[in-house]
């Protein structure tokens, strides 16, 4: 029986390296069109950057850059605690205590950047 890549313990490192590398790409070329806009349309005031994040493309990537910047730091912590740290316990303590920390950062960015009170 054939079995596909994704579903076998072989290919388990797949989707991490996959979110790595997707998320990386995203960031950057944010980043890049982010600068862009600074260079071309300062957001000197609150005004301003209301406005501009309140543009649905310019709001919507720029929760998409923080989704990924979320996601890329998380499977690199979780890939160094699993490859370094031996004891079981310490490394599910130390995972759910990074995961607590991700998940108030995203909440966090929700309710500055975007007004959102969750």
């Amino acid at each position: 029986a054939h079995r596909s890549c994704f579903v076998s313990r072989q290919a388990g490192g797949l989707w991490p390296w996959m979110i790595q590398r997707i998320t990386a790409i995203y960031v950057a070329v944010f980043t890049l069109y982010f600068i862009a806009v600074l260079l071309f349309e300062p957001l000197g005031s609150y005004e301003l950057w209301r406005a501009w994040v309140a543009a649905p493309f310019n709001g919507i990537a720029l929760l998409l850059c923080f989704v990924s910047l979320l996601l890329h730091a998380w499977v690199g912590v979780r890939d160094v605690l699993i490859d370094y740290v031996q004891p079981l316990a310490l490394r599910v303590t130390l995972l759910s205590l990074f995961a607590l920390c991700f998940i108030a950062t995203g909440l966090w960015v929700l309710q500055i950047v975007f007004g959102v009170m969750p």
